[in-house]
């Protein structure tokens, strides 16, 4: 890992953003309506606090940890609108990211769809797109797409999403392992590599959390 990270964009909507060259990003995006009304005020806690602390600092990283796995709990559940249940729309979603080489010098090495989220592990290349056009861009074709094809209206995805950057290659491989584990925590399979909606580059697997 080089010892000097360049910035290229920190942001805040909902969730505070932060994107550097160079290195992998893991990003989170939910399905509309995929956490209960109970987990709202929890999250909003959570979030208060992570206006107030530098995102450099222990307690950031620790706080967003916790955000991301209270998330992830109720998510599990398949609370709200799974998509990621229905075959065409699966397939649409995974050739969408097939393009975002090509269409945005970033590449989805490692990615799954549960059924009311999805998590990727997206490496930039050297003429990457900034991350958040990238993202709201592909999120407005797949949700277009998507409703099209089932032939429904209204929101598809969370306004916001979760992403965070791989400080070390350590720190990459157990997101990469979150991912591919995800169907196997929520139950979905017995191994990552039966779950028909996960697509990830070879390499040997060990179980972790982001």
């Amino acid at each position: 890992m080089p010892s000097l990270i360049e910035t290229r964009a920190r942001w805040r909507f909902r969730l505070p953003h932060w994107e550097v060259s160079g290195r992998p990003h893991f990003i989170t995006i939910r399905c509309a309506g995929s956490l209960p009304a109970e987990a709202i005020p929890r999250l909003r806690e959570i979030h208060d606090s992570l206006r107030t602390i530098p995102a450099q600092s222990p307690e950031f990283a620790a706080l967003q940890r916790k955000y991301f796995l209270v998330c992830e709990r109720y998510a599990d559940a398949g609370h709200g609108l799974c998509p990621f249940r229905q075959r065409p729309i699966c397939e649409l979603t995974l050739g969408a990211l097939a393009e975002l080489p090509i269409r945005r010098s970033w590449r989805a090495t490692h990615a799954t769809l549960m059924p009311n989220h999805i998590h990727l592990l997206l490496e930039p290349g050297i003429d990457a797109q900034p991350l958040k056009q990238t993202l709201r861009g592909w999120k407005w074709h797949v949700a277009k797409e998507a409703n099209l094809l089932v032939n429904r209206t209204g929101h598809f995805w969370q306004t916001d999403w979760f992403d965070r950057w791989a400080r070390t290659d350590a720190e990459a491989i157990r997101m990469r392992d979150y991912i591919r584990e995800n169907p196997v925590k929520a139950r979905l399979v017995d191994r990552w590599e039966d779950y028909t909606w996960t697509v990830s580059e070879t390499a040997p697997n060990s179980a972790a959390n982001p």
